[in-house]
């Protein structure tokens, strides 16, 4: 049993030069009895090499020290003592799985999202697209880029053969290199100061027909005119703000 306040030290013995140290159970304890020796500087296992003698048993204070021990007792050589590389934890065989598990729902996730733009750019893809989504209960719809879309012009004018009716021209363009779905328009009328008097969201079901278009979408780099007539000249509005944005 160590006495109150002192740590119990034992004696080792290095079994490549047989030089003895004295170490502590922390010390053994602390890198699984592992040390280096501060002479040689072979690596052994204090534990086997543990020798019986007196000094097994706690040293009171102020006790001789014999030159066998000097290696050991030195204060300079206590500090730099090495015991052994520290054990690292292993990891946890669930890691490996868990990490793959993630990438795969991440990679469903984004498939799932981008279904369309897959089904656009890989053609050779598209019919597994179309039997994953039937299995879901899902549509594959075509790209909603709305940055690669642009009003290249538009204007607001009353139509002379009827005065109440107003006549909405815009030209719209897709940028993309690949088809795309028809964006909504937002247009809003404004009075001289500036302020809203009216707005209405125009869908492609308003300003492109299905008996007009030859495309399922917005062809990729192609132009749409668009031409909606509009019930506003009561509202007597002086400018207009028009844009583009998907619902």
């Amino acid at each position: 049993m160590p006495f109150r306040g002192q740590a119990v030290s034992m004696i080792t013995r290095c079994p490549t030069c047989a030089t003895a140290f004295r170490v502590t159970e922390p010390q053994l304890s602390a890198r699984a009895g592992q040390v280096r020796c501060g002479r040689c500087g072979a690596l052994f296992d204090a534990l086997a090499a543990l020798s019986p003698g007196p000094s097994s048993r706690p040293t009171p204070e102020g006790a001789p020290i014999s030159a066998s021990m000097a290696v050991l007792l030195d204060k300079d050589r206590d500090v730099s003592f090495d015991f052994g590389p520290q054990s690292r934890p292993r990891p946890s065989r669930l890691w490996w799985p868990a990490s793959v598990f993630l990438l795969l729902a991440l990679a469903l996730q984004a498939g799932y999202r981008y279904r369309g733009e897959v089904a656009v750019l890989l053609p050779e893809a598209k019919p597994l697209v179309q039997r994953i989504c039937a299995g879901l209960g899902c549509e594959v719809p075509l790209p909603r880029r709305a940055e690669l879309l642009s009003i290249e012009s538009s204007d607001l004018q009353a139509d002379s053969s009827h005065p109440s009716v107003m006549v909405l021209t815009a030209t719209l363009r897709n940028r993309a290199a690949f088809i795309q779905a028809f964006p909504a328009l937002e247009l809003t009328l404004t009075s001289t100061e500036g302020q809203t008097v009216a707005r209405r969201v125009l869908t492609s079901k308003d300003y492109a027909p299905q008996s007009t278009r030859s495309e399922p979408g917005f062809a990729a780099g192609s132009e749409l005119q668009v031409r909606v007539y509009l019930e506003a000249a009561a509202l007597k509005p002086t400018g207009y703000r028009l844009y583009l944005f998907y619902l």
